[in-house]
């Protein structure tokens, strides 16, 4: 099984929904049940940017870039050093990630150097997302989207 194979089957495994697209079909993709109030940052991807204010009341979809996906998990990793997209990941009812099938890596060993390097920065926050939060209560059941979006969706760009 390869990497981007193997990312998908434990992304997969946590709910979230996975589509492969070429990058020239970001935008459409992206129009589909877009939602009313979106927050987008991706500029790695020709996105333009777009930044509602955010309150408690959250939002209904932030679109953000991932810098890395790990394979060995279904992880995403952001550099979140941003505090507006820290509020977007954690408070859209539905996130979705963009990120470059070349940085979906093996294991999280792989991205060693990326790690150091946002560690070093005087605000540096990290974020590892693997699915839509989750919890359980004494009783065993399960509630989504108490700390985070209900639902996620991942998509995999092919190389630009």
């Amino acid at each position: 099984m390869d990497r981007i194979d193997r990312f998908i089957s434990y992304s997969e495994g946590v709910g979230n929904v996975n589509t492969i697209i070429p990058a020239a079909e970001i935008e459409q993709e992206l129009k589909k049940g877009a939602a009313q109030k979106r927050y987008v940052k991706a500029h790695r991807f020709g996105l333009a940017p777009l930044q509602p204010d955010i309150d408690e009341k959250g939002i209904d979809e932030a679109v953000v870039e991932a810098d890395y996906g790990i394979a060995e998990t279904g992880t995403v990793v952001l550099d979140s050093a941003d505090e507006k997209l820290r509020l977007a990941t954690c408070l859209a009812e539905k996130l979705t990630v963009l990120v470059e099938a070349s940085r979906i890596k093996e294991k999280l060993e792989d991205i060693v150097d990326f790690l150091e390097e946002c560690s070093e920065k005087e605000h540096g926050y990290l974020a590892f997302i693997s699915g839509a939060s989750r919890t359980a209560d004494i009783e065993r059941v399960l509630t989504i989207g108490v700390h985070g979006p209900r639902e996620m969706q991942v998509i995999i760009v092919e190389d630009m």
